[in-house]
């Protein structure tokens, strides 16, 4: 699904892009994202096989009335095609193409057990200052790890976990 959300996204991004309204369309599907997430009522309806076209358009242009010209072409679009299934990812999509632009770069923290806040955050301070620029970090839990924790940027990783340290220990030790 993610590859048939990125064919209707990447156009919009591109002519966001060039129109220097990237941050706008952003908020837009932020907002979209959000009404998707607090309505399922919004949501069903979006889906719904028996609403006709025309209806679901009328509606998206009133709750989005106030949003980037091409946020809406892009809705227009979406609705016209009846793919409204990708509405659930195009926010995600669209961040993935613009993050790069803006610096960011996506990661994930790996903990055995959920971490605070206050952790959470020094780890991102911690991992922007090791790698550099701006992180977007995701959290995750994973058992498997025992204990520590594990961080990946990009294609790099950090694994100070136990499970890490006894996998190394184990290799050093087969010579594997």
């Amino acid at each position: 699904m993610s590859g048939l959300a990125r064919r209707y996204v990447q156009p919009l991004f591109e002519a966001a892009l060039a129109a220097g309204a990237q941050d706008r369309v952003d908020d837009d599907l932020n907002g979209l994202d959000y009404a998707l997430s607090s309505s399922p009522d919004f949501r069903r309806f979006l889906n719904a096989p028996t609403v006709d076209r025309a209806t679901k358009r009328t509606a998206v242009e009133r709750a989005f009335s106030g949003a980037e010209p091409l946020t809406l072409n892009f809705l227009r679009v979406v609705i016209n095609k009846n793919r409204c299934e990708i509405f659930d990812l195009a926010h995600r999509v669209y961040r993935e193409l613009l993050n790069p632009h803006r610096g960011i770069v996506p990661g994930l923290v790996e903990t055995a057990a959920p971490v605070d806040d206050a952790t959470f955050d020094s780890l991102k301070k911690a991992a922007e200052a090791r790698f550099g620029g701006t992180i977007e970090l995701a959290r995750a839990v994973d058992p498997s790890l025992i204990g520590g924790v594990r961080v990946r940027v990009g294609n790099r990783v950090i694994d100070a976990s136990v499970k890490g340290r006894l996998e190394r220990l184990k290799a050093g030790l087969t010579g594997e």
